[in-house]
């Protein structure tokens, strides 16, 4: 062979390895690994990208990457025919992604896409149905890749598939055919059966020759059974009429509830969102319970586990995994607030009894409303009424549960919140669901209206003992009247020896009815009567439960001069709607929360039942609604109601018979300015001017002689 031929022959196989060359190639290759490794030391920006891209899926990637290099440079010609195989490699290795992307990481962005980063989620989305098909489908590629005969095996397989496929479905439509028949069969001669028994019967007990009796059997009547009792119905339903004659309006003069739809697309989206930010601050959580709402959606957040750091030695220390504090959660409001892109949501602790998890609110993204109609049909409604109570059809709570309440159980209620909020449409309710439950001579009504527009149209009603009150001058003498009210039944109730209004209405001839006080402005009631008013409206909220007097106080205005901690001690539940600032969710609620309501019907409950505020969306009532029930009650003639008298019979005081300082005696003002004083020492001039009706200059006298007698304290 000659020169030039030896020259250009390729080394064969058989030749010998250029162990120069491979030491060369593998000692670039370390030092490009040593690079990266560097840079992603030096560079964590460039480590978190590179691990929030891959994951671990860059190993797979890395190793398939190198094996391809060393084949391109060696044996260039192999892997040109070989192309099927790297292709196959190419399958392997994204199914290698595909899993990785199943298997969650510790922390970070693994934890909430998998250990193949935002690559390997992109493929599956985190289903393992949606891998499970991708891995199926590359191991057909795979195989039409590198089995020469593989398409021929696949059409073979499908055919069989086929034809085993549609002899099954004819089987089975036989075996059903014959089951069929058999059965009609049976049917047939158990029929026949049946007749002849029946027949033979007849003939043994042959029926009377007399017409049948009128009425039908009893199995025909158009009647409940007495085994099988109908469920009680509220009052409203049942529009029946009481013993004093009076008919309770329909329910159909109500609006028709509103079907409500739920996105649960939407939800789905926002659990994820909600484990995402708080996983990228190593809070981790499980979303158990999600209850959607009418405006607010309620996640249940059970604390995860911290993952276990590894000691010095490497090695992951055998200790009980600790889970995360609830503190931590709590702290990441405003975190979820970003992330969830409103800044109306919630956090609380325990939002149930019995339930082990925190509660997180987020507005609904489809709200709804809350016809009244739909909660007067509603079984906690119902439920009151069949205990006798005064039913208040306030809303939904956030998890879409009535909130029904009895207001003789609260037994007052002081409801608070600025303009728009829902203040007034909420006690429209109230009183809506007492107008639908309740005939005049089980309840009576006394309203107060400064502003003499939301109350006024009730006017002419039974239910009303006096006309609405709208001058603050008459605010006053009514109290005083209300309060000699109670006195007077306290009395009759200690004759008979009773303890409440039930037990005096079970044992007495003429039973009492429930007196409601419904104040709209009590900020305007504080600035005219001031501690006059207020010693009135705590009286009756300390000693008007027994008596079947209640109490409905609002205000737009829930300042510390308004709702005094004297009158908040008396009066348990409130209601805030949405207000201006956290100090005046405190002053309502003990607490904020009230200042971040989203308004229109948002509400926060804090009663007897619950430890802590309840957030729920108040009761919706249109204006034709309460035209129709004001309509049917002043349309409506019923019997004469048993008189109450509110006239003011306490007369010894001059002050309160309304006569000025030119009427009184100097030392008669001075001796009840010195029992007032005793009764609060911290009084002022202005109170001795309201009350006594006397000059500023005066009052001003009479302060400096009872702070000169020790009785006044302050400036």
């Amino acid at each position: 062979m000659s020169t030039a031929a030896t020259a250009n022959r390729r080394p064969s196989a058989g030749d010998g390895i250029n162990w120069l060359w491979i030491g060369i190639e593998t000692g670039i290759l370390l030092l490009a690994g040593a690079a990266l490794a560097g840079a992603m030391f030096l560079a964590p920006g460039l480590r978190e990208r590179m691990i929030a891209t891959l994951g671990y899926g860059w190993a797979a990637v890395g190793a398939f990457g190198v094996v391809s290099l060393l084949l391109a440079i060696h044996r260039p010609v192999a892997l040109a025919r070989g192309w099927r195989w790297w292709l196959a490699g190419v399958l392997v290795v994204l199914g290698l992604i595909v899993g990785l992307s199943l298997l969650p990481g510790e922390s970070g962005v693994l934890y909430a896409y998998g250990m193949a980063g935002q690559f390997g989620y992109g493929l599956t989305g985190g289903l393992p149905a949606l891998a499970a098909a991708q891995c199926a489908l590359g191991l057909a590629l795979i195989g039409l890749l590198v089995i020469p005969a593989a398409p021929r095996w696949y059409w073979l397989g499908i055919k069989y598939a086929a034809i085993g496929a549609w002899l099954a479905l004819v089987a089975l439509g036989i075996g059903l055919r014959y089951a069929g028949i058999r059965l009609a069969v049976a049917a047939l001669a158990t029929g026949r059966g049946v007749s002849r028994l029946a027949k033979g019967r007849q003939r043994q007990h042959p029926a009377p020759a007399q017409s049948p009796p009128a009425n039908p059997a009893p199995a025909e009547r158009y009647e409940p059974q007495p085994a099988e009792p109908m469920p009680a119905a509220p009052p409203a339903l049942a529009n029946i009429s009481r013993s004093g004659g009076w008919q309770l309006p329909p329910v159909e003069i109500l609006a028709p509830a509103e079907a409500h739809q739920i996105d649960q697309a939407a939800i789905a989206e926002m659990s994820g969102e909600i484990k995402e930010a708080l996983a990228e601050h190593g809070v981790y959580v499980d979303i158990e319970d999600v209850k959607a709402g009418p405006r607010v959606i309620r996640f249940g957040l059970v604390p995860g586990y911290m993952p276990q750091k590894p000691g010095k030695d490497g090695e992951i220390a055998k200790q009980r995994p600790s889970r995360v504090r609830v503190g931590d959660i709590t702290k990441r409001q405003k975190d979820l607030a970003l992330a969830l892109r409103s800044p109306y949501i919630r956090i609380i602790e325990t939002p149930e009894p019995g339930e082990g998890m925190v509660g997180l609110e987020v507005p609904n993204p489809t709200p709804g409303k809350v016809l009244m109609r739909s909660l007067v049909e509603s079984p906690e409604f119902n439920k009151v009424l069949q205990k006798g109570g005064l039913a208040f059809a306030l809303g939904e709570d956030a998890g879409g549960q009535s909130l029904a309440l009895d207001l003789a159980a609260m037994p007052h209620v002081l409801i608070a919140g600025a303009t728009g909020s829902g203040k007034s449409v909420c006690i429209n309710s109230l009183v809506a669901s007492m107008l639908m439950t309740r005939p005049p001579d089980e309840l009576r009504m006394i309203m107060v209206d400064p502003k003499r527009v939301e109350l006024t149209p009730f006017n002419g009603i039974p239910h009303l003992v006096i006309p609405v009150i709208v001058e603050s001058d008459d605010v006053q003498p009514a109290l005083r009247g209300l309060i000699n009210e109670m006195t007077r039944r306290y009395k009759l109730m200690e004759e008979l020896g009773v303890r409440n209004i039930a037990g005096y209405n079970a044992k007495a001839p003429e039973p009492m009815s429930f007196l409601v006080l419904i104040v709209d402005e009590l900020a305007d009631l504080m600035m005219t009567g001031g501690l006059e008013v207020e010693q009135q409206l705590v009286r009756l909220a300390q000693l008007g439960r027994a008596a079947g007097i209640h109490m409905v106080l609002a205000t737009q205005r829930p300042s510390v001069k308004v709702v005094t901690g004297l009158l908040k001690a008396n009066v348990p539940a409130r209601v805030a709607f949405s207000v201006a600032s956290q100090v005046d969710s405190r002053v309502i609620l003990d607490s904020g929360g009230a200042e971040a309501l989203m308004g229109k019907g948002d509400l926060l409950l804090l009663n007897n039942d619950f430890p802590k505020a309840r957030r729920g969306q108040g009761t919706l009532v249109y204006d034709e609604e309460m035209d129709a029930l004001v309509d049917f009650w002043r349309n409506q003639q019923g019997p004469p109601l048993p008189p109450i008298n509110l006239a003011d019979e306490d007369d010894e005081s001059p002050a309160e018979s309304g006569l000025g300082d030119d009427d009184m005696d100097d030392g008669d003002i001075m001796q009840q300015a010195r029992d007032i004083a005793l009764r609060n020492p911290r009084l002022t001039s202005a109170m001795l001017e309201r009350r006594f009706k006397i000059r500023k200059s005066f009052a001003d006298e009479i302060i400096d002689e009872l702070r000169g007698e020790g009785l006044v304290i302050g400036g």
